[in-house]
């Protein structure tokens, strides 16, 4: 994991990091909620950005170009994204959801992350072109901003083309880079596990495998 290096957010980064670093969650209730306010503050820092800078973004409910790429999820996010499926979604948005990611594993299971990236593989967790977990979604989802509607467009429609321009807002991305990373390497410097995972496994082990979570809180890998 590398810091940002802008000054203002390489604060943001080592305040992040140290703060995770000290903090000894009594419970994996308390280790969830401890995410969920990172994620707020990921959202503010990000949003003072947004506001100062007069930035205009291109995002909208039901643009998913994006959820057709390749997610990578750290143990910490993947808990939360669990616990959500589990006590928010009915049984049979359960069920469908567990199917969809485990028809997903089954087409990323032979691929490279090169060729997953390029496979436009729609996220389990999209219904109807819409994120149905948008609330609990991961950092990775959580900071990326894409401020061209055409040039993701154009990304989805050709995986192999190189960007014809700026898909993010440089500070932006900073921002969010700033308190997601920072947040993480503080945990891993506390003896969790930090590292990524693909989002679809991470989920599934987090759902259908409960000590995954123990093994998490004991400084251990958490999906094996």
């Amino acid at each position: 994991m590398i810091s940002p290096a802008s000054p203002p957010f390489q604060d943001v980064f080592d305040r992040e990091r140290k703060e995770a670093r000290a903090s000894r969650p009594a419970d994996a209730a308390a280790a969830r909620t401890q995410t969920v306010r990172m994620y707020g503050r990921l959202a503010d820092q990000q949003g003072e950005v947004i506001a100062k800078g007069g930035v205009e973004l291109a995002c909208q409910r039901g643009c998913s170009y994006c959820c057709h790429l390749r997610v990578e999820i750290r143990p910490h996010d993947a808990f939360v994204l669990a616990r959500h499926v589990e006590t928010k979604f009915g049984a049979e948005q359960r069920a469908r959801a567990i199917a969809r990611i485990e028809a997903n594993l089954a087409r990323i299971e032979p691929l490279t992350p090169d060729e997953h990236v390029r496979a436009g593989i729609p996220c389990a967790l999209l219904e109807d072109g819409v994120c149905s977990v948008y609330e609990a979604r991961p950092a990775t989802c959580r900071k990326y901003y894409s401020v061209s509607v055409e040039i993701c467009r154009n990304a989805f429609n050709d995986t192999s083309a190189p960007l014809a321009g700026e898909i993010e807002h440089e500070q932006v991305r900073m921002a969010g880079n700033a308190v997601a990373l920072g947040y993480a390497k503080g945990l891993d410097d506390a003896g969790y596990d930090a590292a990524l995972y693909e989002l679809h496994f991470a989920l599934h082990s987090a759902l259908t495998h409960p000590k995954a979570e123990k093994r998490y809180r004991k400084g251990k890998r958490a999906f094996l």
